[in-house]
C-alpha cells in the first residue's frame, strides 16, 4: 500500500499478521502433500500387487520428493514460528520501554522546577505555621479573667480550718465544771427516787 506516494512503514503488527498468513499458506501446503503422498504411497502398492515393479518404484520416488518437499516446508514453519515469536517479544519490549519513557517523562513534568533548596523551604514554612497554629492553640485555651493564685486559696483553706477547730474548742466546757455538774446532778436524782418511795409506803 502507498500513501501519497510513498509506502506505508510497516508495523509488528503487520508484520505478524504477514508472517501467520505465510503459516496458514504452508498448513495447506502441507495438507496437499500429505494427500499426494498417501496417493503415491497407494499407487506403490497397487502396481507393486499388478507385478508392475517399475511403476510401483517410479511411485515411491515421486513420494520421496513430497516427502522431502514436506520436509523444507516444515523447515519453514520453524523459522516463521521462530520469528513471529521473537517480534511478538521484541513488540512487548518495546511497549515496555514506551511506558516506561512514559512515565519518566510524567515524573520529569512533575519535578520541573522542583529543586531541593524548594523543598526545604516548603518545609520550613510548614513547621512555621505548625508553631503559628500551637501559639493559637494554647492562647484560646488560657482562662478568661483573673487567674486564681492556687497557693492563696489554700493558705485560705489552712484558715478556714484553723477557724473551725478553734471554735470548737470554745463550745467545750470548763474541766471543773464538767465533773461537777453530773455528780450533783446525780445525787438529786437518788433523793428524788427516796422521797417518791417513802410516799408510796406511806
Amino acid at each position: 500500500m502507498k500513501l501519497f506516494g510513498r509506502k506505508k512503514k510497516e508495523t509488528p503488527q503487520d508484520t505478524i499478521a504477514r508472517l501467520r498468513e505465510s503459516l496458514e499458506t504452508l498448513d495447506k501446503r502441507e495438507q496437499f502433500l500429505d494427500k499426494k503422498i498417501q496417493q503415491q504411497l497407494s499407487e506403490a502398492k497397487r502396481y507393486n500387487a499388478a507385478g508392475n515393479k517399475r511403476m510401483a518404484v517410479a511411485a515411491l520416488k515421486r513420494k520421496k520428493m513430497l516427502v522431502e518437499q514436506q520436509a523444507k516446508i516444515a523447515g519453514a514453519r520453524e523459522k516463521i514460528e521462530l520469528q513471529m515469536s521473537a517480534i511478538e517479544s521484541a513488540k512487548m519490549d518495546m511497549e515496555i520501554i514506551d511506558t516506561l519513557q512514559a512515565g519518566t517523562k510524567t515524573m520529569q513534568e512533575m519535578h520541573k522546577g522542583m529543586t531541593a533548596e524548594k523543598v526545604d523551604k516548603v518545609m520550613d514554612d510548614m513547621s512555621d505555621q505548625i508553631a503559628v497554629s500551637q501559639e493559637i492553640s494554647d492562647a484560646l485555651g488560657q482562662p478568661v479573667g483573673d487567674v486564681v493564685d492556687e497557693d492563696e486559696l489554700l493558705e485560705e483553706l489552712d484558715e478556714l480550718e484553723e477557724e473551725d477547730i478553734t471554735a470548737e474548742i470554745d463550745e467545750l466546757p470548763a474541766p471543773g465544771k464538767v465533773r461537777a455538774k453530773p455528780q450533783k446532778q446525780k445525787v438529786a436524782t437518788e433523793e428524788e427516787d427516796l422521797a417518791e418511795l417513802e410516799a408510796a409506803l406511806m
